[in-house]
């Protein structure tokens, strides 16, 4: 398959030293971080701070690890912060008290995710439409279907499925399970990308689309499968957010999707595709999570908290233009 990926112009990725040095560089940053705030606050590297940080971070990784396969496809997905609220607020609309409504509550909310991301992937796959403008659109959909479905009402569950509710509040042994559906959105993601055979053509489409059809790659089933698991990501976060919350306001989610780019560029995947991993995601997520958690306990303000992620972005962005440029 190599061979025929070659013929046709894709660019076969394959990773030398200084491949794997580049790809990681953000862990090196990301350690780099921690040792300054460790120091700079006593506070910030006990055990406790640190489940703190990496609960506090877990929806935004599942939601980020979802969003990394369309863009290492060459399209965005900014649909995901409205899908995310979308099913939150199916999780706790359909009343789960017992296994039955909670088993019907996660289906709904993972179906809703799965439409979505259907529906994104017939545009951007069979239309080929701008995904930015045409996610921005449908990221309006989801969030009017939620206000209708809701009628624009806060929504609370009384009386969760207790094994529903542990996924948000639970733990197992010390560690919450919020972490643990993290750490396993990360396997998963992982094991997409790099053993198997979508993995393997999602970065043949995003590096050289032309090259990966006249390869026979089907472009169109390609984009589709990665925006669903784009929604079927921020679905699955969604049931998480319910369950540990159990009430929630209808446009929760939105703006989410931008905090969720943020990690993904910072981590490494390319705006322009072809470039990419869950484990850079998951290092970009973490950055921004040790980030904010020194801020408030240095006392920085959410405003200036605010700015500074805007800044993290911007410059993420620029530096992503000039690894493109220098690779020419």
């Amino acid at each position: 398959m190599s061979d025929s990926l070659a013929k046709a112009g894709v660019k076969v990725r394959r990773l030398t030293l200084s491949d794997i040095l580049r790809e990681n560089i953000i862990w090196v940053v990301l350690i780099f971080s921690i040792l300054i705030l460790s120091i700079a606050s006593p506070v910030f590297l006990t055990p406790s701070n640190a489940l703190n940080i990496l609960r506090t971070v877990s929806i935004l990784g599942i939601v980020a690890i979802g969003m990394t396969f369309p863009m290492i496809g060459g399209s965005f997905d900014l649909t995901v912060g409205a899908t995310m609220g979308l099913a939150t607020v199916i999780a706790i609309q359909s009343q789960p008290t017992d296994f039955w409504s909670a088993l019907v509550a996660i289906f709904a909310a993972l179906v809703a995710g799965l439409i979505v991301g259907i529906i994104n992937g017939i545009f951007m796959g069979w239309f080929e439409t701008n995904s930015v403008v045409t996610t921005i659109g449908m990221m309006y959909v989801v969030w009017g279907v939620t206000l209708i479905y809701t009628q624009a009402r806060h929504v609370w569950a009384t009386d969760m499925f207790l094994p529903l509710a542990e996924l948000g509040t639970g733990h197992i042994g010390p560690i919450p399970v919020p972490i643990i559906a993290f750490v396993f959105a990360a396997l998963l993601g992982t094991f997409a990308l790099n053993s198997t055979r979508f993995g393997r053509y999602l970065y043949a489409t995003g590096g050289n689309t032309e090259g990966a059809r006249l390869s026979g790659i089907e472009v169109w089933r390609v984009r589709l499968i990665a925006f669903i698991c784009s929604g079927l990501a921020a679905a699955f976060a969604g049931i998480v957010v319910a369950a540990r919350v159990k009430n929630v306001d209808p446009s929760f989610g939105v703006g989410f999707e931008f905090e969720a780019l943020t990690a993904v560029i910072l981590g490494g995947t390319s705006l322009f595709g072809g470039r990419g991993s869950v484990s850079g995601t998951v290092a970009g997520v973490l950055i921004l999570g040790v980030l904010a958690n020194a801020m408030t306990l240095l006392g920085i303000s959410i405003h200036f908290q605010m700015m500074i992620k805007g800044v993290i972005l911007v410059l993420a962005v620029a530096a992503d233009v000039l690894v493109r440029r220098r690779r020419g």
